[in-house]
Protein backbone atom coordinates (compact mmCIF):
# COMPACT_ATOMS: atom_id res chain seq x y z
CA UNK A 1 0.00 0.00 0.00
CA UNK A 2 2.95 2.32 0.61
CA UNK A 3 4.05 1.83 -3.01
CA UNK A 4 0.53 2.56 -4.29
CA UNK A 5 0.26 5.70 -2.12
CA UNK A 6 3.59 7.04 -3.40
CA UNK A 7 3.18 5.90 -7.00
CA UNK A 8 2.95 8.68 -9.58
CA UNK A 9 0.96 7.55 -12.67
CA UNK A 10 2.80 10.13 -14.78
CA UNK A 11 6.21 9.35 -13.34
CA UNK A 12 7.37 6.50 -15.58
CA UNK A 13 9.71 3.99 -13.97
CA UNK A 14 9.91 4.59 -10.20
CA UNK A 15 11.41 3.12 -7.01
CA UNK A 16 14.51 2.16 -8.99
CA UNK A 17 17.23 0.33 -7.07
CA UNK A 18 20.58 -0.73 -8.49
CA UNK A 19 23.38 -2.72 -6.89
CA UNK A 20 26.54 -4.28 -8.36
CA UNK A 21 26.20 -7.96 -9.22
CA UNK A 22 28.61 -9.28 -11.89
CA UNK A 23 30.01 -5.90 -12.81
CA UNK A 24 32.69 -7.02 -15.28
CA UNK A 25 29.99 -8.64 -17.41
CA UNK A 26 27.59 -5.73 -17.15
CA UNK A 27 25.06 -7.48 -14.90
CA UNK A 28 23.39 -5.57 -12.07
CA UNK A 29 20.64 -6.04 -9.57
CA UNK A 30 18.40 -3.47 -11.23
CA UNK A 31 14.72 -3.27 -10.31
CA UNK A 32 11.93 -0.71 -10.63
CA UNK A 33 8.17 -0.27 -10.84
CA UNK A 34 5.92 1.36 -13.41
CA UNK A 35 2.19 0.99 -14.07
CA UNK A 36 2.62 -2.31 -15.93
CA UNK A 37 4.59 -4.00 -13.17
CA UNK A 38 2.46 -2.38 -10.44
CA UNK A 39 -0.68 -4.16 -11.69
CA UNK A 40 0.93 -7.60 -11.39
CA UNK A 41 2.63 -6.82 -8.08
CA UNK A 42 -0.73 -5.81 -6.62
CA UNK A 43 -2.19 -9.08 -7.90
CA UNK A 44 0.55 -11.04 -6.14
CA UNK A 45 -0.03 -9.10 -2.92
CA UNK A 46 -3.79 -9.68 -3.12
CA UNK A 47 -3.75 -13.36 -4.09
CA UNK A 48 -1.06 -14.74 -1.80
CA UNK A 49 -2.93 -14.23 1.54
CA UNK A 50 -6.01 -16.23 0.37
CA UNK A 51 -3.62 -18.83 -0.99
CA UNK A 52 -1.93 -19.19 2.39
CA UNK A 53 -5.34 -19.35 4.10
CA UNK A 54 -6.21 -22.22 1.76
CA UNK A 55 -2.96 -23.94 2.80
CA UNK A 56 -3.49 -23.24 6.51
CA UNK A 57 -3.71 -26.89 7.54
CA UNK A 58 -0.95 -28.02 5.19
CA UNK A 59 1.79 -29.61 7.31
CA UNK A 60 4.34 -30.49 4.61
CA UNK A 61 7.16 -27.97 4.88
CA UNK A 62 8.22 -28.49 1.29
CA UNK A 63 4.79 -27.31 0.17
CA UNK A 64 5.29 -23.96 1.92
CA UNK A 65 8.92 -23.57 0.84
CA UNK A 66 8.03 -24.07 -2.81
CA UNK A 67 5.12 -21.64 -2.68
CA UNK A 68 7.32 -18.93 -1.13
CA UNK A 69 10.05 -19.59 -3.71
CA UNK A 70 7.40 -19.31 -6.43
CA UNK A 71 6.25 -15.96 -5.02
CA UNK A 72 9.87 -14.77 -5.06
CA UNK A 73 10.30 -15.81 -8.68
CA UNK A 74 7.19 -14.10 -10.04
CA UNK A 75 7.82 -10.92 -8.01
CA UNK A 76 11.45 -10.72 -9.12
CA UNK A 77 10.56 -11.26 -12.78
CA UNK A 78 8.09 -8.37 -12.71
CA UNK A 79 10.55 -6.03 -10.97
CA UNK A 80 13.65 -6.82 -13.06
CA UNK A 81 15.03 -4.20 -15.44
CA UNK A 82 18.19 -6.17 -16.21
CA UNK A 83 17.61 -8.92 -18.78
CA UNK A 84 19.90 -11.47 -17.12
CA UNK A 85 18.25 -10.80 -13.76
CA UNK A 86 14.85 -11.24 -15.41
CA UNK A 87 16.00 -14.56 -16.86
CA UNK A 88 17.22 -15.70 -13.43
CA UNK A 89 13.83 -15.04 -11.82
CA UNK A 90 12.02 -16.47 -14.88
CA UNK A 91 13.85 -19.77 -14.32
CA UNK A 92 13.33 -19.56 -10.54
CA UNK A 93 9.57 -19.82 -11.15
CA UNK A 94 10.01 -23.15 -12.92
CA UNK A 95 11.65 -25.18 -10.15
CA UNK A 96 8.87 -24.92 -7.51
CA UNK A 97 6.17 -25.60 -10.13
CA UNK A 98 8.07 -28.72 -11.21
CA UNK A 99 8.28 -29.93 -7.60
CA UNK A 100 4.68 -28.99 -6.76
CA UNK A 101 3.32 -30.98 -9.70
CA UNK A 102 5.86 -33.81 -9.65
CA UNK A 103 5.75 -34.46 -5.90
CA UNK A 104 2.37 -33.22 -4.70
CA UNK A 105 0.22 -33.61 -7.83
CA UNK A 106 -2.17 -36.34 -8.90
CA UNK A 107 -2.79 -38.57 -11.91
CA UNK A 108 0.14 -38.63 -14.34
CA UNK A 109 1.75 -35.84 -12.33
CA UNK A 110 5.40 -36.81 -12.85
CA UNK A 111 4.98 -37.07 -16.63
CA UNK A 112 3.08 -33.78 -16.74
CA UNK A 113 5.68 -32.07 -14.54
CA UNK A 114 8.45 -33.19 -16.88
CA UNK A 115 6.47 -32.02 -19.93
CA UNK A 116 5.95 -28.49 -18.63
CA UNK A 117 9.61 -28.29 -17.62
CA UNK A 118 10.94 -29.43 -20.98
CA UNK A 119 8.69 -27.09 -22.95
CA UNK A 120 9.47 -24.14 -20.67
CA UNK A 121 13.21 -24.81 -20.82
CA UNK A 122 13.03 -24.87 -24.61
CA UNK A 123 11.52 -21.39 -24.58
CA UNK A 124 13.88 -20.17 -21.85
CA UNK A 125 16.98 -21.30 -23.75
CA UNK A 126 15.84 -19.48 -26.89
CA UNK A 127 15.28 -16.33 -24.83
CA UNK A 128 18.69 -16.68 -23.16
CA UNK A 129 20.46 -16.90 -26.52
CA UNK A 130 18.68 -13.72 -27.62
CA UNK A 131 19.62 -11.95 -24.38
CA UNK A 132 23.29 -12.89 -24.66
CA UNK A 133 23.48 -11.88 -28.32
CA UNK A 134 21.89 -8.49 -27.59
CA UNK A 135 24.38 -7.95 -24.75
CA UNK A 136 27.25 -8.84 -27.09
CA UNK A 137 26.01 -6.44 -29.77
CA UNK A 138 25.84 -3.66 -27.17
CA UNK A 139 29.43 -4.46 -26.10
CA UNK A 140 30.58 -4.57 -29.72
CA UNK A 141 28.95 -1.17 -30.33
CA UNK A 142 29.95 0.69 -27.15
CA UNK A 143 32.87 -1.26 -25.73
CA UNK A 144 30.96 -1.75 -22.45
CA UNK A 145 28.98 -4.76 -21.28
CA UNK A 146 25.42 -4.09 -20.17
CA UNK A 147 22.16 -6.02 -19.93
CA UNK A 148 20.08 -3.13 -18.58
CA UNK A 149 16.90 -2.70 -20.61
CA UNK A 150 17.37 1.08 -20.77
CA UNK A 151 20.78 0.59 -22.43
CA UNK A 152 19.78 -2.18 -24.81
CA UNK A 153 16.83 -0.21 -26.22
CA UNK A 154 19.34 2.14 -27.84
CA UNK A 155 20.57 -0.59 -30.22
CA UNK A 156 19.28 -0.84 -33.79
CA UNK A 157 19.33 -4.28 -35.42
CA UNK A 158 19.17 -5.32 -39.05
CA UNK A 159 15.74 -6.64 -40.07
CA UNK A 160 16.79 -10.31 -40.34
CA UNK A 161 18.63 -10.22 -37.01
CA UNK A 162 15.70 -8.54 -35.30
CA UNK A 163 13.35 -11.28 -36.56
CA UNK A 164 15.47 -14.06 -35.03
CA UNK A 165 15.98 -12.24 -31.74
CA UNK A 166 12.27 -11.48 -31.49
CA UNK A 167 11.47 -15.13 -32.17
CA UNK A 168 13.76 -16.14 -29.31
CA UNK A 169 11.76 -14.05 -26.84
CA UNK A 170 8.37 -14.87 -28.37
CA UNK A 171 8.90 -18.62 -28.07
CA UNK A 172 9.42 -18.33 -24.31
CA UNK A 173 6.42 -16.04 -23.85
CA UNK A 174 4.12 -17.97 -26.23
CA UNK A 175 4.71 -21.18 -24.25
CA UNK A 176 4.04 -19.42 -20.95
CA UNK A 177 0.76 -17.77 -22.09
CA UNK A 178 0.16 -20.30 -23.89
CA UNK A 179 -0.80 -19.33 -27.44
CA UNK A 180 -2.50 -22.03 -29.53
CA UNK A 181 0.13 -24.41 -30.88
CA UNK A 182 2.25 -24.02 -27.74
CA UNK A 183 -0.42 -25.22 -25.32
CA UNK A 184 -0.01 -28.98 -25.07
CA UNK A 185 1.37 -28.76 -21.52
CA UNK A 186 -1.52 -26.65 -20.23
CA UNK A 187 -4.51 -28.94 -19.61
CA UNK A 188 -2.43 -31.88 -18.28
CA UNK A 189 -0.50 -29.58 -15.91
CA UNK A 190 -3.66 -27.89 -14.63
CA UNK A 191 -5.29 -31.30 -14.19
CA UNK A 192 -2.38 -32.76 -12.20
CA UNK A 193 -1.21 -29.77 -10.15
CA UNK A 194 -2.37 -29.18 -6.57
CA UNK A 195 -4.76 -26.25 -6.15
CA UNK A 196 -2.21 -23.63 -4.95
CA UNK A 197 0.03 -24.36 -7.93
CA UNK A 198 -2.92 -24.14 -10.35
CA UNK A 199 -3.92 -20.77 -8.88
CA UNK A 200 -0.42 -19.39 -9.40
CA UNK A 201 -0.14 -20.90 -12.89
CA UNK A 202 -3.42 -19.46 -14.13
CA UNK A 203 -3.68 -16.20 -12.19
CA UNK A 204 -0.09 -14.97 -12.29
CA UNK A 205 2.48 -17.04 -14.22
CA UNK A 206 0.51 -17.14 -17.48
CA UNK A 207 0.15 -13.34 -17.29
CA UNK A 208 3.93 -13.02 -17.20
CA UNK A 209 4.03 -14.20 -20.80
CA UNK A 210 1.93 -11.16 -21.72
CA UNK A 211 4.05 -8.99 -19.44
CA UNK A 212 7.24 -10.21 -21.13
CA UNK A 213 5.97 -9.29 -24.60
CA UNK A 214 4.83 -5.90 -23.33
CA UNK A 215 8.02 -5.08 -21.44
CA UNK A 216 10.77 -6.65 -23.53
CA UNK A 217 9.15 -7.37 -26.88
CA UNK A 218 7.85 -3.85 -27.35
CA UNK A 219 10.84 -2.46 -25.47
CA UNK A 220 13.42 -3.97 -27.81
CA UNK A 221 11.72 -5.03 -31.05
CA UNK A 222 8.64 -2.85 -31.43
CA UNK A 223 9.01 -2.50 -35.21
CA UNK A 224 9.35 -6.24 -35.78
CA UNK A 225 6.48 -7.08 -33.44
CA UNK A 226 4.20 -4.56 -35.13
CA UNK A 227 5.12 -5.89 -38.57
CA UNK A 228 4.21 -9.46 -37.58
CA UNK A 229 1.26 -8.48 -35.38
CA UNK A 230 -1.33 -9.72 -37.96
CA UNK A 231 0.06 -13.26 -37.67
CA UNK A 232 -0.17 -13.23 -33.88
CA UNK A 233 -3.65 -11.69 -34.06
CA UNK A 234 -4.76 -14.63 -36.25
CA UNK A 235 -3.21 -17.11 -33.78
CA UNK A 236 -4.99 -15.35 -30.91
CA UNK A 237 -8.34 -15.44 -32.72
CA UNK A 238 -7.91 -19.15 -33.44
CA UNK A 239 -7.03 -19.69 -29.79
CA UNK A 240 -10.13 -17.82 -28.63
CA UNK A 241 -12.46 -20.21 -30.42
CA UNK A 242 -10.40 -23.41 -30.21
CA UNK A 243 -9.98 -23.21 -26.43
CA UNK A 244 -13.67 -22.34 -26.00
CA UNK A 245 -14.72 -25.42 -28.00
CA UNK A 246 -12.39 -27.61 -25.94
CA UNK A 247 -13.87 -26.14 -22.73
CA UNK A 248 -17.41 -26.98 -23.86
CA UNK A 249 -16.48 -30.62 -24.47
CA UNK A 250 -14.41 -31.11 -21.27
CA UNK A 251 -15.81 -33.07 -18.30
CA UNK A 252 -12.93 -32.34 -15.90
CA UNK A 253 -13.47 -28.96 -14.20
CA UNK A 254 -9.77 -28.21 -13.89
CA UNK A 255 -9.10 -28.93 -17.55
CA UNK A 256 -12.26 -27.08 -18.58
CA UNK A 257 -11.15 -23.89 -16.87
CA UNK A 258 -7.60 -24.45 -18.12
CA UNK A 259 -8.98 -24.15 -21.65
CA UNK A 260 -11.11 -21.23 -20.50
CA UNK A 261 -7.97 -19.49 -19.24
CA UNK A 262 -6.26 -20.22 -22.56
CA UNK A 263 -9.15 -18.57 -24.40
CA UNK A 264 -9.05 -15.47 -22.23
CA UNK A 265 -5.27 -15.22 -22.32
CA UNK A 266 -5.54 -15.32 -26.11
CA UNK A 267 -7.96 -12.42 -25.80
CA UNK A 268 -5.45 -10.47 -23.70
CA UNK A 269 -2.71 -11.16 -26.25
CA UNK A 270 -5.06 -10.10 -29.03
CA UNK A 271 -5.72 -6.79 -27.30
CA UNK A 272 -2.00 -6.20 -26.89
CA UNK A 273 -1.26 -6.70 -30.61
CA UNK A 274 -4.21 -4.57 -31.74
CA UNK A 275 -2.07 -1.64 -30.59
CA UNK A 276 -4.73 0.95 -29.81
CA UNK A 277 -5.73 2.67 -26.57
CA UNK A 278 -8.99 0.77 -26.02
CA UNK A 279 -7.42 -2.63 -26.60
CA UNK A 280 -4.35 -1.91 -24.49
CA UNK A 281 -6.46 -0.61 -21.59
CA UNK A 282 -8.67 -3.69 -21.83
CA UNK A 283 -5.71 -6.08 -21.92
CA UNK A 284 -4.02 -4.59 -18.88
CA UNK A 285 -7.32 -4.42 -16.98
CA UNK A 286 -8.10 -8.00 -17.98
CA UNK A 287 -4.73 -9.19 -16.65
CA UNK A 288 -5.94 -8.10 -13.21
CA UNK A 289 -9.61 -9.03 -13.35
CA UNK A 290 -9.11 -12.41 -15.00
CA UNK A 291 -6.49 -13.26 -12.38
CA UNK A 292 -9.02 -12.57 -9.61
CA UNK A 293 -11.77 -14.64 -11.25
CA UNK A 294 -9.38 -17.44 -12.24
CA UNK A 295 -7.98 -17.69 -8.72
CA UNK A 296 -11.52 -17.78 -7.32
CA UNK A 297 -12.77 -20.56 -9.61
CA UNK A 298 -9.70 -22.73 -9.03
CA UNK A 299 -10.09 -22.25 -5.28
CA UNK A 300 -13.68 -23.46 -5.65
CA UNK A 301 -12.57 -26.45 -7.74
CA UNK A 302 -10.06 -27.30 -5.02
CA UNK A 303 -12.80 -27.10 -2.39
CA UNK A 304 -15.00 -29.24 -4.64
CA UNK A 305 -12.34 -31.95 -4.72
CA UNK A 306 -11.93 -31.82 -0.95
CA UNK A 307 -15.65 -32.47 -0.50
CA UNK A 308 -16.46 -34.87 -3.35
CA UNK A 309 -13.05 -36.39 -4.17
CA UNK A 310 -13.84 -35.63 -7.80
CA UNK A 311 -13.77 -32.71 -10.20
CA UNK A 312 -15.67 -34.44 -13.00
CA UNK A 313 -18.94 -32.74 -13.94
CA UNK A 314 -20.60 -36.11 -14.55
CA UNK A 315 -19.97 -37.07 -10.92
CA UNK A 316 -21.44 -33.86 -9.46
CA UNK A 317 -24.92 -32.36 -9.37
CA UNK A 318 -27.54 -30.85 -7.11
CA UNK A 319 -25.04 -28.95 -4.96
CA UNK A 320 -27.39 -25.94 -4.73
CA UNK A 321 -29.89 -28.04 -2.78
CA UNK A 322 -27.51 -28.67 0.13
CA UNK A 323 -24.79 -25.97 0.07
CA UNK A 324 -26.11 -22.45 -0.71
CA UNK A 325 -22.91 -20.57 0.23
CA UNK A 326 -20.81 -22.94 -1.87
CA UNK A 327 -23.24 -22.48 -4.74
CA UNK A 328 -23.09 -18.68 -4.58
CA UNK A 329 -19.29 -18.43 -4.65
CA UNK A 330 -18.89 -21.14 -7.29
CA UNK A 331 -21.48 -19.54 -9.58
CA UNK A 332 -20.13 -16.03 -9.01
CA UNK A 333 -16.56 -16.90 -9.96
CA UNK A 334 -17.65 -19.02 -12.92
CA UNK A 335 -19.84 -16.19 -14.26
CA UNK A 336 -17.03 -13.70 -13.62
CA UNK A 337 -14.83 -15.83 -15.88
CA UNK A 338 -17.55 -15.51 -18.53
CA UNK A 339 -17.67 -11.70 -18.24
CA UNK A 340 -20.71 -11.19 -16.00
CA UNK A 341 -21.87 -7.52 -16.23
CA UNK A 342 -20.98 -5.76 -13.01
CA UNK A 343 -17.64 -7.53 -12.69
CA UNK A 344 -14.24 -6.33 -13.84
CA UNK A 345 -13.95 -8.95 -16.56
CA UNK A 346 -16.94 -7.48 -18.40
CA UNK A 347 -15.32 -4.03 -18.50
CA UNK A 348 -12.00 -5.43 -19.72
CA UNK A 349 -13.53 -7.63 -22.42
CA UNK A 350 -15.72 -4.78 -23.63
CA UNK A 351 -12.69 -2.51 -24.04
CA UNK A 352 -10.83 -5.16 -26.04
CA UNK A 353 -13.89 -5.77 -28.25
CA UNK A 354 -14.21 -2.01 -28.91
CA UNK A 355 -10.50 -1.93 -29.77
CA UNK A 356 -10.97 -4.89 -32.12
CA UNK A 357 -13.89 -3.25 -33.94
CA UNK A 358 -11.91 -0.04 -34.27
CA UNK A 359 -9.23 -2.00 -36.14
CA UNK A 360 -11.36 -4.29 -38.31
CA UNK A 361 -15.05 -5.24 -38.33
CA UNK A 362 -14.49 -9.00 -38.67
CA UNK A 363 -11.77 -9.05 -36.04
CA UNK A 364 -14.32 -7.37 -33.76
CA UNK A 365 -16.98 -9.97 -34.58
CA UNK A 366 -14.71 -12.94 -33.83
CA UNK A 367 -13.47 -11.23 -30.65
CA UNK A 368 -17.04 -10.71 -29.46
CA UNK A 369 -17.72 -14.42 -30.02
CA UNK A 370 -15.34 -15.16 -27.16
CA UNK A 371 -17.78 -13.65 -24.67
CA UNK A 372 -20.71 -15.57 -26.17
CA UNK A 373 -18.83 -18.88 -26.17
CA UNK A 374 -17.74 -18.36 -22.55
CA UNK A 375 -21.35 -17.90 -21.52
CA UNK A 376 -22.23 -21.15 -23.30
CA UNK A 377 -19.74 -23.41 -21.55
CA UNK A 378 -20.12 -21.75 -18.15
CA UNK A 379 -23.93 -21.96 -18.09
CA UNK A 380 -23.80 -25.53 -19.43
CA UNK A 381 -21.38 -26.46 -16.62
CA UNK A 382 -23.38 -24.69 -13.89
CA UNK A 383 -26.63 -26.35 -14.94
CA UNK A 384 -25.09 -29.82 -14.58
CA UNK A 385 -22.92 -29.15 -11.53
CA UNK A 386 -25.02 -26.96 -9.25
CA UNK A 387 -28.59 -27.34 -10.47
CA UNK A 388 -28.65 -30.74 -12.13
CA UNK A 389 -29.92 -33.98 -10.71
CA UNK A 390 -28.47 -34.57 -7.24
CA UNK A 391 -25.60 -37.03 -7.31
CA UNK A 392 -25.14 -39.53 -4.50
CA UNK A 393 -21.86 -37.91 -3.48
CA UNK A 394 -23.60 -34.53 -3.01
CA UNK A 395 -26.17 -35.61 -0.44
CA UNK A 396 -24.25 -35.00 2.79
CA UNK A 397 -21.64 -32.29 2.24
CA UNK A 398 -20.53 -29.42 4.40
CA UNK A 399 -21.15 -25.88 3.20
CA UNK A 400 -18.30 -23.35 3.15
CA UNK A 401 -16.75 -22.70 6.56
CA UNK A 402 -16.01 -19.25 7.97
CA UNK A 403 -12.32 -19.63 7.04
CA UNK A 404 -13.21 -20.51 3.45
CA UNK A 405 -15.63 -17.59 3.13
CA UNK A 406 -12.95 -15.28 4.55
CA UNK A 407 -10.53 -16.58 1.93
CA UNK A 408 -12.91 -15.97 -0.98
CA UNK A 409 -14.66 -12.76 0.03
CA UNK A 410 -11.83 -10.32 -0.89
CA UNK A 411 -11.80 -11.72 -4.43
CA UNK A 412 -15.56 -11.21 -4.75
CA UNK A 413 -15.32 -7.64 -3.47
CA UNK A 414 -12.46 -6.75 -5.84
CA UNK A 415 -14.26 -8.24 -8.86
CA UNK A 416 -17.35 -6.18 -8.05
CA UNK A 417 -15.42 -2.96 -7.38
CA UNK A 418 -13.39 -3.30 -10.58
CA UNK A 419 -16.62 -3.88 -12.49
CA UNK A 420 -18.76 -1.17 -10.92
CA UNK A 421 -16.13 1.55 -10.49
CA UNK A 422 -13.29 1.01 -12.99
CA UNK A 423 -12.51 4.73 -12.83
CA UNK A 424 -10.92 4.08 -9.43
CA UNK A 425 -8.19 2.05 -11.13
CA UNK A 426 -7.74 3.23 -14.71
CA UNK A 427 -6.03 6.55 -13.78
CA UNK A 428 -3.11 4.50 -12.43
CA UNK A 429 -2.22 3.03 -15.81
CA UNK A 430 -3.82 5.13 -18.56
CA UNK A 431 -1.01 7.75 -18.65
CA UNK A 432 1.55 4.94 -19.01
CA UNK A 433 -0.42 3.31 -21.82
CA UNK A 434 -0.95 6.60 -23.65
CA UNK A 435 2.76 7.48 -23.49
CA UNK A 436 3.95 3.99 -24.45
CA UNK A 437 1.49 3.73 -27.33
CA UNK A 438 2.46 7.17 -28.65
CA UNK A 439 6.15 6.16 -28.58
CA UNK A 440 5.31 2.91 -30.36
CA UNK A 441 3.36 4.64 -33.14
CA UNK A 442 6.17 7.14 -33.59
CA UNK A 443 8.82 4.41 -33.77
CA UNK A 444 6.95 2.46 -36.45
CA UNK A 445 6.28 5.57 -38.47
CA UNK A 446 2.65 6.07 -37.48
CA UNK A 447 1.49 3.18 -39.68
CA UNK A 448 -1.13 2.07 -37.13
Amino acid sequence: MVVVAKFDPNGGMQFIQQSPWIVNSGMHYLVGIDALSLVILLLIALLMPPLYIYMLHERRKGYWYNMMLLQTGVSGAVLSLDLVLFYLFWETMLLPIFIMIGKYGNGMHQYNAMKIVLMTILGSMSMLFSILYIGYVYYDTTGVWSFALSDLTTITFEAQTSIWLTAGFLLAFAIKIPLVGFHTWMAPAYGSAPTPAVVILSAIMAKLGIYGIWRFGYGLFETTLSYYAPIIIILALIGLLYYAIRAITEDNLRKMFAYSSGSHLSLIALGLFLENQYAWSGSLYFIATHALASAGIFFMIGLTYKRFKSVHISELGGIAQVAPRFTFFFAFFALSIAGLPGTGGFVAELLIIIGAFSMNFWVGVFTALSMVSAMLYVFWMLQRTLFGKAHNSCQDIKDLSFREVLMLLPLVVMLLVTGIAPSLFTPFFEPYLATTLADLLQSIGGLK
